[in-house]
């Protein structure tokens, strides 16, 4: 677990009608994750095995959600934890089982939503119950529907630091502190609705503003340089510019000191958009092995402020950096799309 997560503040919102919970660090926002209100993400399943595609080592299930049936993927190297809903002893998984599987992943892009078979960190309660239902209900059908996605979004949070959370929903006010009344009571102290009728939560805090950036291709540098960000289906390039970065200073200071910056907000942009998967950053080319092993060395401490699984992979001789981080959720662009 890092140790590095910075997060003083939690405000949860809508912006366009969607539900968001947006992290402050010192009153800067430095990650945003949109939340379900109807999530798919942590439902338990009994669902039916309808492909098993032995070429990627994986099958396909069909699972009914929201009255709905739909396919997910499910990773078979996870067959050591699997649970079949039926009382046969089972050595292997053929099509047309049924199984007891966790949604882990939500559909991103082109790709179905993904599931596990290791339910563990359910509370035994939930567990006893579902245990009893496995066998006495047809698949595909849903066991368990999982907590709010807020509540889920701010326990994965505790897991680093304590802070503050402020909402202007009711209904989500009240279920925190019903959360906390449940199970941590001295954190109700740090939970606030916000009703001021003067100036709204959306003018106080500029989320029309902030969205509006996240949601342009560039992103500006304080020293006057700026990152141009384009998502592709496959990967995503970040652009390096020095802009109007006019110091009077050796062009290669300018140069070390914009690509140090990029990085630095290249890491926050990723949290903040929810950028996954191959990200390329085109640097200010440098051939100085001392720059770049400073380059690559400080990025790999501001990404360890990621909670999601961030790699720095390697700087190319054509100062090509690739990252890699972990799919979960779909991007902002993405969700502000459908």
């Amino acid at each position: 677990m890092s140790t590095a997560v910075k997060l003083s503040k939690l405000l949860i919102t809508r912006y366009k009608n969607k539900l968001f919970a947006i992290s402050y660090e010192n009153n800067k926002p430095n990650e945003i994750e949109y939340i379900e209100e109807n999530s798919l993400l942590g439902s338990i399943h009994i669902g039916k095995v309808k492909k098993i595609a032995t070429n990627i080592n994986a099958a396909f299930v069909e699972i009914e959600f929201n009255s709905e049936r739909q396919m997910v993927y499910f990773d078979m190297a996870e067959l050591k934890y699997l649970i079949f809903a039926d009382e046969k002893e089972h050595s292997k998984l053929y099509e047309g089982d049924d199984i007891l599987i966790k949604i882990s992943k939500l559909p991103i892009k082109n790709k179905l939503p993904g599931s596990t078979a290791n339910l563990s960190g359910i509370e035994s309660e939930i567990s006893d119950k579902i245990m009893a239902k496995k066998n006495y209900i047809k698949a595909p059908s849903m066991l368990y529907a999982g907590s709010q996605d807020y509540i889920d979004i701010i326990k994965d949070r505790l897991k680093y630091c304590k802070f503050d959370i402020v909402t202007d929903i009711a209904e989500v006010y009240e279920g925190i502190v019903e959360f906390f009344s449940e199970n941590n009571k001295k954190l109700l102290k740090r939970v606030r609705l916000y009703e001021d009728s003067m100036i709204s939560l959306n003018k106080l805090y500029s989320i029309d503003t902030l969205f509006g950036e996240l949601l342009s291709k560039k992103a500006w540098l304080k020293d006057g340089g700026y990152l141009y960000i384009e998502s592709m289906e496959a990967l995503t390039v970040v652009d390096v510019n020095t802009g109007k970065n006019v110091q009077k200073k050796d062009a290669n200071i300018v140069k070390l000191n914009t690509n140090l910056e990029a990085i630095k907000e290249t890491a926050r942009q990723l949290r903040l958009r929810n950028i996954s998967g191959i990200i390329i950053i085109d640097l200010i080319n440098t051939t100085d092995k001392s720059e770049i092993d400073l380059i690559y060395h400080t990025m790999k401490e501001y990404l360890k402020e990621d909670r999601l699984n961030t790699v720095a992979i390697d700087i190319t001789k054509l100062c090509l950096f690739e990252i890699t981080r972990r799919k979960r959720k779909p991007s902002l662009e993405e969700i502000m799309k459908k």
